[in-house]
């Protein structure tokens, strides 16, 4: 077998073998031509190894072997594994794959090279990602954690500063590096020589290549590497469609999602498959760094929890799902989107035959066509819900209407109704709390889909009921270019029908999606994770069926059904006893608290013990970090520290440590000089450790009483417009 120096020469002559044949072929094609020229210009700096026979099936024995230690689970797999599409072959000396149907290359070009090129593009320039925190202009609810991290906010580079656009471009340190796409896998192995990362997320859809790469590279290396320099490596194999992005949020959540906070992405080579997960990664990519929460939300949720359990709210029970039978019952969600115009006379002429709950600012659109629900969701905990509901109706309209909301709204909500239910919200501290002992675990549920909307409240609290037939009108989800955001007749609208301008749409972050009838719409990311959460609870359960009257987006699980059609199927049934049914549920559905639950959690809320957790914060991370090292593992061993505290003080504070170290992470990134970096991080540690310090004591002053935000703006222009 040759030595590499001996076959030098060889190599050469044959790549410019190639390059004068592609040349005559493609001569026509100056973007062809300018990438051959970079590929042997490329090559004329470098000495290549030649592959046989021998040394591929040397190396795969030895990466196989790597694979034994590091990963078991893919030895298993491909020991005796068996392409289908592609074989591999050495051709010419350079590992490749060829298509057993086409007889066609893989690769084009030899594979290093191309592989290099596309690599230095990308230490030139690396595709970053990231979550955008806004500094807020006024802290209108007083909210300590906007306080602190509007604080550390500031103290990242601005846009128009010339040595941030660098992106750390000249420095080999990555937050994250999602892959996509193995193939031969020399950029891998390029990572690891080049690159200091913190969390890797390798996609190769296609099995036949990732096999390929067991005959060319040396995932001894490799993997070796990145263990040695701590990285978290997650490899994901084969077909994946929508379980990839599912896959990658479980996965940073275990190593702290902070490190999605800076995401370098790179993709080697495209393909159906690919173009598909790229697009699927780029429309949900926020919600990374949504949904999280925050301290100060948690301590109202706490409070409003409290509060309602005292004032005898009614308490959903889990054994409601299936005490009452309403299967044969259909039910109207009523959203507040663009076609609830469209489809509001259907609404009225089945409204004696169908149950009708209403969502959010849906109600102040009802109202005005004079149709009154039965049942009326909110979901925001914040005091203005209150304002809002006063606004949207008189009170007297409120009267028959049963209040479905989770049990973190604010208490003055559900005063505004005399009948109403309530439910624990999958996520919160005060759920914690409720589920903690054997009789509230017994007894309740925390419900995961309740929001982030009020038709994703509806539909789980709907079919928790008993509720199994739902009817969506007006969750659109998105609105056409141009068009209308919401029903002209709601609040969003001035009796002309005139655009209040309450509802702020970013053209520039819109996502792009399926209609329900056919089209395209445009939403934002709060409205596609909506979407997603319907689509889960809608397919969670066989018993559950939904019919999408909406012409708004597409609802996977859901059924679309035009409006007129809908009456031809219900304008023949009887109608609704309604009394009878909302006097069932109440009888049935709800816990009543007789005070014991309320003594119970006001005991469980231990400030003593969220006192000492805040000490050990606050002590972990007051001395300041002097390497880069040195502050990427004080972003681990904060994660590590959450990771140990009971349930109930980890929801207090994870929200915001995690938008905190979200911060801290692009504090360290954003630079190119890494003096200036570690400068940054270390003030932003000082805010940091300025919270955790407050948040004790704001705790105990706050989790036992409802929140109030005085006039805020969005109100105070719906109450002039009024």
């Amino acid at each position: 077998m040759k030595n590499e120096n001996e076959n030098e020469n060889e190599i050469f002559d044959r790549i410019a073998s190639l390059e004068q044949e592609i040349e005559e072929l493609k001569k026509n094609s100056s973007h062809i031509q300018e990438h051959e020229a970079a590929l042997q210009k490329l090559a004329d700096k470098m000495s290549l190894l030649v592959s046989s026979d021998e040394n591929l099936m040397s190396r795969y024995q030895s990466n196989l072997l790597a694979f034994e230690k590091y990963h078991p689970q893919i030895y298993k797999f491909f020991k005796d594994y068996i392409p289908e599409k592609y074989i591999v072959d050495a051709t010419d000396g350079f590992v490749n794959a060829i298509n057993v149907e086409t007889g066609q290359p893989f690769y084009s070009y030899p594979s290093v090279l191309s592989t290099q090129l596309q690599f230095d593009k990308f230490t030139l320039s690396p595709n970053i990602k990231k979550f955008n925190f806004n500094v807020l202009s006024e802290n209108e609810a007083d909210f300590i954690h906007v306080d602190y991290l509007d604080a550390m906010l500031a103290l990242l580079p601005k846009k128009n500063d010339g040595e941030t656009q660098q992106s750390r471009s000249t420095t080999n340190q990555l937050s994250s590096l999602i892959i996509f796409g193995v193939g031969a896998g020399y950029h891998l192995e390029m990572f690891a020589r080049n690159y200091n990362i913190a969390c890797i997320y390798i996609i190769e859809p296609d099995l036949d290549l990732f096999f390929l790469s067991l005959f060319s590279i040396n995932w001894q290396f490799v993997l070796t590497t990145f263990d040695q320099n701590g990285c978290q490596l997650h490899l994901s194999l084969g077909p994946q469609k929508e379980a990839f992005f599912d896959d990658v949020m479980k996965k940073s959540a275990m190593n702290g999602r902070y490190q999605m906070a800076n995401v370098a992405g790179y993709i080697h080579y495209k393909s159906d498959e690919i173009d598909t997960l790229l697009g699927e990664f780029n429309r949900r990519y926020l919600e990374m760094g949504h949904g999280w929460g925050f301290f100060d939300d948690a301590v109202m949720a706490i409070g409003h929890t409290l509060g309602n359990i005292k004032n005898k709210v009614p308490l959903l029970k889990k054994c409601a799902v299936n005490n009452l039978d309403y299967t044969h019952l259909p039910v109207f969600i009523v959203g507040n989107g663009p076609s609830l115009d469209q489809g509001i006379d259907t609404i009225k002429a089945l409204q004696n035959k169908a149950i009708i709950i209403s969502c959010g600012s849906a109600l102040s659109a009802l109202y005005k066509y004079g149709i009154t629900p039965d049942f009326h969701c909110e979901q925001e905990r914040t005091f203005p819900v209150a304002e809002k509901v006063e606004l949207s109706c008189p009170s007297e309209f409120l009267d028959s209407i049963v209040l479905l909301a989770p049990t973190t709204v604010h208490p003055a909500v559900f005063s505004m109704f005399k009948r109403s239910i309530m439910a624990a919200k999958a996520n919160e501290p005060s759920s914690s709390l409720l589920l903690r002992d054997e009789v509230g675990a017994t007894l309740f549920k925390a419900y995961h889909y309740i929001n982030p909307t009020v038709a994703n409240t509806a539909l789980v609290m709907g079919y928790n009921l008993g509720f199994k037939s739902f009817h969506l009108f007006g969750i659109d989800l998105g609105h056409k270019q141009g068009g209308n955001h919401h029903s002209k007749k709601s609040m969003y609208y001035n009796a002309d029908e005139q655009d209040l301008d309450l509802y702020p749409v970013d053209i520039e972050k819109a996502i792009e999606v399926d209609g329900n009838f056919g089209g395209k719409f445009i939403c934002d990311s709060f409205f596609y994770q909506s979407n997603s959460a319907l689509s889960r609870q809608i397919l969670a359960f066989d018993d559950l069926h939904c019919i999408n009257l909406s012409d708004g987006a597409a609802i996977k699980g859901s059924v679309p059904m035009n409006v007129d059609q809908l009456e031809g199927v219900l304008d023949k049934s009887l109608p609704i006893d309604k009394t009878q049914v909302i006097e069932s549920i109440h009888q049935i559905s709800g816990y009543v608290d007789d005070d014991i639950l309320f003594e119970r959690l006001v005991t469980d809320l231990d400030y003593e013990y969220f006192e000492g957790v805040c000490q050990r914060l606050v002590i972990l991370n007051s001395e300041p970090v002097n390497t880069f090292n040195e502050a990427t593992a004080l972003l681990i061993n904060n994660t590590v520290v959450m990771e140990a505290l009971t349930e109930h003080a980890h929801s207090l504070l994870i929200g915001t440590v995690m938008h905190m170290q979200v911060v801290l992470t692009q504090l360290l990134y954003s630079s190119a000089n890494i003096e200036i970096a570690i400068e940054n991080f270390n003030k932003g540690l000082g805010f940091y450790c300025k919270f955790i310090g407050k948040a004790s004591s704001h705790y105990k002053e706050n989790a036992e009483q409802a929140h109030y935000i005085k006039d805020g703006k969005w109100i105070v222009k719906l109450r002039n417009n009024k």
